[in-house]
């Protein structure tokens, strides 16, 4: 493991919590807005207290990320620190892969 800090967990922690204090339902996506809270609800619920992962990634490189939401099915939301981006990674029996599906946290996650 790389050894994350409290410094880290905050700043992803608040980072989460900006994307959400800044959602719009009215304009996320195809801009339906109740489906758009449902998402956000659904988003919000699976969130986890972030946890250092390792994750694998295209070439067969492995790195360390941060788990912030909880499995919704094979698929979960990933911080890539070295990327500055959420990831939506699918898990196999390797552990969590990422699928190359990048940027906001709630994106990433309304994208399956």
């Amino acid at each position: 493991m790389n050894g994350g800090t409290q410094g880290e967990v905050a700043a992803i922690k608040a980072r989460l919590a900006d994307e959400i204090a800044r959602f719009d339902p009215e304009r996320h996506g195809h801009g339906i807005a109740s489906w758009n809270r449902a998402i956000l609800a659904d988003f919000e619920a699976a969130l986890i207290e972030p946890e250092e992962t390792e994750v694998h990634l295209p070439g067969g490189v492995s790195d360390w990320a941060w788990a912030v939401t909880r499995h919704k099915g094979p698929y979960r939301v990933l911080w890539l620190p070295w990327a500055n981006a959420f990831s939506l990674a699918v898990e196999s029996r390797f552990g969590p892969v990422d699928i190359q599906v990048h940027g906001d946290a709630i994106g990433c996650f309304s994208s399956v």
